[in-house]
């Protein structure tokens, strides 16, 4: 298999587990800000220092010690926000264990959720509120018969008081404000409890269960120890450069590892985290915050290049970037690097100090890459799993090939299992370190086919490894197409391509079964009518003829760039957004599942409905 095992940038401080890194930063960077945030868009910025974190941290995680949920499983959902932070620090910090849920889980799921893990307790977002009544009215009547006993609320003032669903239930003890727990442990601390300290903290167990994508009934608990997590975060440390006093920007859900292990690196490094106040704030964020770095998804740099180049062209000076983008990547190898002077202007909008971006969870195109770089930018690539806790690699400083995810990061070893040999043979991505998970949760079997005698971790992802050492990533076991001749097609290359087409702004590929019985390879586009309208010369938005024989020249023009047994037969193209995770990956079996069922249901076959209005067709049916 040739495995590849990563090698440090930089050195980097080790922590033993998530107690001793909160400890050990605090005191380190205890005059620093660790948070910048509002409690809404309009309100005044909230700081918070170091010091102020750890203290309550050290509160909340003493009060949990000295109640009858020391060790339990504890459960934390919500909007982002610093308690949550707090909330999820405190429960791991005194040896409980963390159940973080994803904040846009409907109540019935939820529940399942947390009858499943079995948590006790909830730490909870005032716009959770409304749901949290209605789970404590259902169990005290004996309609639920769970474990949750109490309901820890983040910010009680959030709360308006104007309906009864954001009313305080001043009649029910078992709700409680986070801040009063807080105060209940610190009072314990100066009256020299000492628990927070002397409490051992197993580093190989599971104290993390968390719940991957997926319905509630299907999702599997993934088992993270802090010593997987740390193990992480001292990789991370010793690839990616981030500084004592940066700003780094913070977007992604809470609940999700990417976002979580790597704000344990960032405050590990004395950084700052600034709080998003919504999507619709990112550039308003952004420009009054001034972050030095950013980890996000694809769409949102994606979201914000397309507003860039909006501003471009309405500028009239897109010949003059497109002149000075060559002419300082020329000056760049000669060893004159004068990008961010050049590019002022554009960088301002991103608050003028950004210097380094890391993306994960989905591939972006090259060509986004290639102007955030040009702009003067270290836009990185990174790869994990929520089981490998989660990062496995990054591009970085000293290797970044383009369309890759870079090099295993040190400590972490990864290879490819394929049949052929060489060096770009394409295979399953298997990968082994102490990152890797313990195993799923009360799911023996699921966690035996992940993990193989050998202590390989299958990722499920396909891909190859090319002679720098970097991972190339070719698509998913799951998503692959095979088709009727045998040949195999990866979904996720195809819409690569489709994405290059101006005005199309995401794709999603799949392999349709047609009327013979034969595999088609078929896409869904999402289109932009305003950037057609504009790519065709038009005044106004294009109408749906318009886009249909745009659509029509540009499909052609992507299937001749792909091999003949790639190119998509069939297509339609809608303006709503495709079903997806809270970490906006598609979830391609029920988008899948969504566009055949509604044309079954018509009568349609994508064949009859091949280059038209998707969205036309089920509404007007």
């Amino acid at each position: 298999m040739n495995p590849v095992q990563g090698t440090p940038v930089y050195t980097a401080e080790k922590f033993t587990d998530i107690r001793d890194l909160v400890v050990r930063t605090c005191d380190k960077y205890s005059e620093l800000d660790a948070f910048i945030f509002r409690r809404s868009p309009k309100l005044s910025e909230v700081h918070r220092s170091f010091f102020e974190y750890g203290n309550d941290i050290k509160g909340l995680a003493t009060y949990i010690l000295n109640s009858k949920y020391a060790g339990d499983r504890l459960a934390v959902v919500g909007e982002n926000a610093y308690e949550w932070f707090v909330a999820y620090n405190a429960i791991l910090s005194s040896n409980a264990v963390g159940v973080p849920l994803d904040r846009m889980l409907p109540e019935e799921e939820l529940i399942q959720l947390l009858v499943r893990s079995r948590s006790k307790v909830i730490f909870y977002h005032h716009k959770h509120h409304k749901m949290m009544l209605s789970i404590a009215k259902k169990i005290k009547s004996g309609e639920l018969d769970i474990p949750l006993e109490k309901f820890a609320i983040f910010y009680k003032d959030g709360l308006t008081g104007k309906t009864p669903d954001d009313t305080w239930p001043e009649d029910d003890n078992r709700f409680v404000d986070i801040y009063d727990l807080i105060k209940d442990g610190n009072f314990l601390r100066e009256a020299g409890d000492t628990k927070f300290e002397d409490t051992e903290i197993d580093v190989s167990e599971a104290k993390i269960i968390l719940f991957t994508s997926g319905t509630t009934s299907m999702s599997k608990g993934v088992l993270l120890s802090h010593s997987n997590i740390m193990s992480n975060v001292y990789s991370i440390s010793q690839t990616l450069d981030v500084r004592r006093g940066d700003r780094a920007f913070s977007i992604l859900p809470l609940h999700h590892t990417f976002e979580n292990t790597c704000d344990f690196f960032i405050l590990s490094c004395g950084a700052c985290i600034c709080m998003c106040d919504g999507l619709r704030y990112i550039v308003k964020n952004m420009e009054e915050w001034k972050p030095d770095v950013c980890i996000s998804v694809p769409l949102l740099f994606e979201n914000i290049y397309s507003k860039i180049e909006d501003g471009i062209k309405a500028s009239g000076k897109e010949r003059l970037i497109s002149i000075a983008r060559h002419v300082t990547r020329f000056l760049k190898k000669c060893g004159l690097d004068v990008r961010r002077n050049v590019f002022k202007d554009i960088l301002d909008k991103l608050g003028g100090n950004l210097r380094m971006v890391v993306i994960g969870g989905a591939g972006i195109d090259k060509r986004y890459i290639d102007a955030f770089t040009d702009f003067g930018l270290q836009f990185y690539m990174g790869y994990g799993l929520t089981e490998t806790s989660p990062v496995i690699s990054v591009t970085n400083e000293v290797c970044n090939v383009h369309g890759s995810v870079g090099r295993p990061m040190a400590g972490i070893t990864v290879a490819i299992d394929a049949e052929g040999k060489g060096p770009k043979a394409v295979g399953e991505i298997l990968t082994k370190s102490d990152c890797i998970m313990l195993g799923y949760y009360e799911n023996e079997e699921a966690t035996k086919e992940a993990i193989d005698a050998d202590g390989w971790f299958h990722t499920g992802d396909m891909g190859f490894i090319d002679k720098t050492g970097s991972i190339h990533i070719t698509g998913r076991v799951k998503s692959m197409i095979v088709l009727t001749n045998g040949k195999k097609a990866f979904p996720e290359e195809i819409e690569a391509v489709l994405t290059e087409i101006k005005g199309v702004s995401e794709a999603f590929v799949w392999g349709n079964r047609n009327e013979r019985d034969a595999i088609d390879i078929c896409a869904k586009l999402l289109v932009n009518r305003a950037v057609i309208g504009a790519e065709l010369g038009l005044p106004t938005e294009a109408e749906d003829s318009q886009i249909e024989t745009y659509l029509s020249d540009k499909m052609h023009e992507a299937n001749h760039k792909m091999p003949q047994y790639k190119i998509v037969r069939n297509y339609v193209f809608s303006e709503e957004d495709m079903i997806k995770t809270t970490t906006l990956k598609i979830k391609r079996p029920k988008e899948q599942e969504h566009i055949e069922s509604r044309l079954a249901e018509l009568g349609y076959t994508m064949n009859a409905v091949n280059g038209k209005n998707f969205d036309k067709l089920i509404k007007s049916n």
